[in-house]
């Protein structure tokens, strides 16, 4: 509360700060307009006819080995010193290890620089000892430059593709493709949905920029126990998809009356996955209502792991009932 006080009548109330604020900001802008490197970047790439990650992948090692971060950063510091409450330009990312800004994002790709103390990656590894992690196969195509190596020690963990004709199995593992030391300059290319990649350790701070294609030619990203390697889920890449498999669980467990309705329109999803998982929560939402649709399932959807499962579960209902 005091600091909301302090804030209001020191900055938000106060025109001379406002003006330094606003001020800041179209300086920013106006230095960053100067930056020919990312001009370039988006330019080229906009030039590409529905761009793939390998079209763009020449592209983004260039910007990432030119001045460009480092000059759009200089900016950044500048106008931080004009003004005391200015917010550098992008999406922030900050989790338990590391922290960055997410500084261009255009509809075929972004661009992110990323900072990882070492002291949280060491309170990271010695948290996780004792209790169940896992290992998340990155959802785009995805290039990774580093900056500042710090020391780092580095593992790369890489899968075999999901596809349709090679679906994921209980018995699917990931494997450690390598553990090295990074060194400046250093570059990782992680193939959606086949590869990962984790700090074992570092000596001081580490910076990497990192450019990635919006669109995923994987449907799924694989997450597998840190431990075994082994399997343990699958996460739909498509962020919109994921957010209807997440919301079509919260609808079921927070027991909403429409929940049923709500979920129903998705069983024609365009991704298969989503229409079986969104079939999963009708049957724990109202069964009797849900079960003439399994049964249609069975028969009418189009994709054949689908149809599959459909049938499975019209069998083992089948068979509790004859028990």
């Amino acid at each position: 509360m005091e600091n909301s006080k302090f804030f209001l009548s020191e900055y938000a109330d106060n025109p001379t700060e406002q003006a330094r604020f606003f001020g800041s900001a179209r300086s920013a802008n106006d230095r960053h307009r100067e930056l020919g490197e990312i001009a370039l970047l988006k330019s080229s790439i906009a030039a590409l006819e529905q761009p793939t990650f390998e079209q763009m992948l020449p592209h983004f090692q260039r910007f990432l080995a030119s001045d460009a971060i480092a000059g759009f950063f200089r900016n950044e510091v500048q106008s931080s010193l004009e003004s005391d409450i200015h917010q550098a330009q992008g999406q922030s990312i900050d989790n338990e290890a590391m922290t960055g800004l997410q500084f261009i994002d255009t509809d075929s790709f972004a661009v992110a620089t990323v900072v990882a103390d070492p002291t949280s990656v060491a309170f990271k590894k010695f948290n996780n000892r004792l209790k169940p992690s896992s290992i998340m196969m990155t959802p785009k195509d995805l290039l990774v430059r580093f900056i500042r190596a710090g020391g780092a020690v580095v593992t790369v963990f890489s899968c075999d593709a999901i596809t349709d004709e090679a679906p994921a199995t209980a018995a699917m593992h990931c494997n450690n493709s390598r553990t090295f030391h990074v060194q400046d300059g250093d570059e990782l290319i992680l193939r959606a949905g086949r590869d990962s990649f984790t700090f074992e350790s570092s000596e001081s701070v580490v910076c990497f920029a990192q450019a990635y294609a919006k669109h995923s030619p994987a449907s799924v990203m694989p997450e597998f126990d840190s431990k075994t390697l082994g399997l343990i889920g699958l996460s739909a890449t498509n962020d919109k998809s994921s957010r209807i498999q997440m919301m079509a669980t919260i609808l079921r467990l927070f027991g909403h009356a429409e929940a049923f309705e709500s979920c129903l329109p998705f069983l024609r999803h365009d991704d298969y996955f989503v229409r079986w998982y969104v079939m999963r929560e009708l049957l724990a939402i109202d069964a009797e209502r849900a079960w003439p649709l399994v049964e249609k399932m069975a028969v009418d959807d189009s994709h054949p792991d689908v149809r599959s499962t459909a049938r499975r579960t019209l069998d083992l209902f089948h068979s509790a009932i004859a028990a």
